[in-house]
């Protein structure tokens, strides 16, 4: 029986472990198109610079995506913890847990927001200026969608989080910059 135990506890360590690789990979390519536009705006050849600014932005869009769903599970998590101390005590996710997925809903956030505005300054130096307004409306429309359109997820956010209302004042504050850049372009 110990045995078996054993074995189960190496099983699920192995998926962890390849769950946090499959995360890290997604994370990877986030900031690797960040690096990749930089390097991009310095192309000469007109011709090799649309190519890879268009490269860019089709990766931007395709690690966002993944990002996007790969948060969806921290935040299913997050929402699952009881609302009350005592449930918490009794029936909830030990502290360190909770922070985990907490900093990893922060830092994929942090990836979202990085792919997304790659992707619209992309289009924008490529003259797609229409491309780049769909890119922020997705943008928005998923941080409006995922978070704001539901005040009990923003509340389950900042009150397991040491960061005091973090979550309440940083989507607003990225959903209104958002609408400013979306607003500036359409200008």
């Amino acid at each position: 029986m110990a045995h078996i135990a054993v074995q189960i506890q190496k099983v699920q360590l192995t998926v962890k472990e390849v769950l946090e690789g499959q995360e890290l990979d997604r994370l990877s390519t986030a900031y690797s198109c960040q690096q990749k536009l930089l390097q991009a705006m310095n192309i000469e050849d007109s011709n090799l610079r649309r190519s890879a600014l268009l490269d860019i932005a089709h990766t931007a869009e395709d690690s966002r995506n993944m990002l996007m769903l790969s948060q969806r599970k921290n935040l299913h998590f997050i929402e699952s913890q009881p609302e009350t101390y005592i449930k918490k005590v009794l029936n909830g996710a030990d502290l360190k847990t909770i922070d985990q997925k907490l900093d990893e809903i922060r830092e994929n956030l942090c990836a979202i927001n990085i792919a997304s505005l790659v992707e619209a300054v992309a289009y924008r130096e490529l003259g797609e200026i229409k491309s780049s307004q769909e890119s922020l409306k997705y943008y928005k429309a998923y941080i409006d969608n995922t978070y704001l359109s539901d005040e009990k997820l923003i509340g389950r956010l900042d009150s397991n989080d040491s960061n005091s209302n973090y979550w309440s004042k940083a989507l607003i504050d990225i959903s209104d910059k958002v609408k400013l850049i979306s607003h500036d372009e359409e200008n």
